[in-house]
């Protein structure tokens, strides 16, 4: 009878240990202007405060998070670059919110001006001192900033980007990965298990011993001697002394895991191909495989903001969230008063004026994000179906005059 009752213990604890661990995941919508393709998207960095955001990937791909809608990414209109782009990464407190981007061939670009809703992210490019392709950016704090790449590139800003210095290289395996947990201490990882470690912010790297014969696709610590790295065939390992020592983690999975994150000391995620996602509670101990019904994404990069909220991107356009719930830029309307369906919307609206009795008045217009008006019509009863498909994919207002003279103003979204 005891073995009974300890054999059900041991199973009601798992169950609820794997149901704590467990998340729902929301699709987000990655838009394209004029081009049918979805993007390979490689990297994500969100603001902490979880006020934006931006994704960049293959073939100078760059879009910003829509904060009113909480489920769309809107691209850059202009490209600033062919270039594949590998990493990003935001600056940011309660009064500077800087970027930074690197990629193939050594490209660099920055922005001071991240936009919370509507418009291109202004990035300039930088003077890279390498042609090689970097694949990760890292700031450890507002103006000393690294990135990584190919034969053991290291480039280093003291200034927040204005100048960029190659930094003598101590390995010649491409390095995928660079991270400090402090200030003055950084590690970055490559191939053939190449561990490097810096004390002194970047300006030089002594080689770890190299224990683990594989490539490291992505390092994160969550203080200067607890950290982890990823590579394939789902393979987590972990380390307490700051590098020295790594002891392998089980994660369930046999597919390759590109990233990692961790959004606390105990809270952490793991991202790789065919969906797969993994989340731990315990410190990275245990790994719990999450439900993903996305179709075969192979997940690359992983950001999370101060309040929880965790941004997953991968190829195909694939970007997922363990926010929102289903359908919030639906029930932006749904105000008691007015409801626009569907939302997102490809060639018709229908405004529903709901319990509405006047129809004296009633006019419907539709402007660009530029201001300028693109459609008005007279609403002559409560369900009026509305021919949008003239209007080009992206993000429009809607404002309609009410009978007694006051305004009702929204968002929608057109896809193709």
């Amino acid at each position: 009878m005891k073995t009974t009752k300890l054999f059900l213990t041991i199973i009601l604890l798992f169950a609820l240990k794997t149901s704590m661990a467990q998340e729902t995941w929301y699709p987000h919508v990655v838009m394209v202007f004029g081009n049918p393709q979805l993007p390979n998207i490689n990297s994500v960095s969100i603001i902490y405060n979880d006020f934006g955001g931006i994704i960049c990937g293959d073939s100078g791909y760059i879009a910003n998070w829509q904060f009113f809608s909480e489920d769309y990414w809107s691209p850059n209109f202009n490209l600033i670059t062919h270039q594949n782009l590998n990493s990003v990464y935001i600056v940011d407190s309660l009064d500077v919110h800087k970027a930074y981007m690197a990629g193939d061939s050594g490209k660099i670009f920055k922005t001071n001006d991240i936009p919370l809703f509507y418009g291109d992210i202004p990035f300039y490019s930088q003077n890279s001192p390498t042609a090689n392709n970097l694949y990760s950016i890292f700031f450890n704090n507002y103006l000393e900033g690294i990135a990584v790449g190919d034969t053991g590139t290291v480039v280093r800003t003291t200034d927040g980007g204005s100048h960029w210095n190659l930094i003598s290289s101590i390995t010649q395996n491409r390095l995928y990965s660079v991270q400090f947990p402090s200030t003055n201490l950084g590690y970055a990882v490559g191939v053939n298990g190449t561990v490097i470690k810096t004390t002194d912010g970047g300006g030089n790297w002594v080689m770890k011993t190299q224990a683990i014969a594989d490539t490291l696709r992505c390092v994160w610590f969550t203080d200067d001697n607890t950290g982890f790295v990823v590579s394939r065939n789902g393979a987590i390992y972990k380390t307490t002394d700051g590098g020295n020592n790594w002891q392998s983690k089980p994660s369930g999975i046999t597919q390759n895991i590109n990233a990692i994150r961790f959004a606390s000391t105990n809270i952490g995620y793991a991202a790789g191909n065919n969906d797969k996602v993994l989340r731990t509670t315990d410190a990275g101990e245990t790994w719990i495989i999450q439900a993903i019904a996305i179709n075969q994404a192979n997940y690359k990069g992983i950001s999370t903001s101060n309040y929880g909220q965790v941004y997953i991107v991968g190829s195909n356009g694939n970007a997922i969230g363990n926010f929102p719930e289903p359908g919030s830029i639906q029930k932006y309307w749904n105000n008691g008063e007015v409801k626009i369906t569907p939302n997102p919307a490809k060639d018709y609206l229908t405004i529903n004026l709901q319990n509405n009795k006047n129809y004296s008045g009633l006019a419907l217009s539709i402007y660009n994000i530029q201001g300028q008006i693109l459609l008005q019509h007279k609403l002559k009863q409560n369900n009026s179906e509305i021919d949008i498909s003239q209007l080009r994919e992206g993000i429009y207002i809607a404002k309609i005059r009410m009978s007694d003279g006051s305004f009702r103003q929204g968002k929608f979204v057109v896809v193709r």
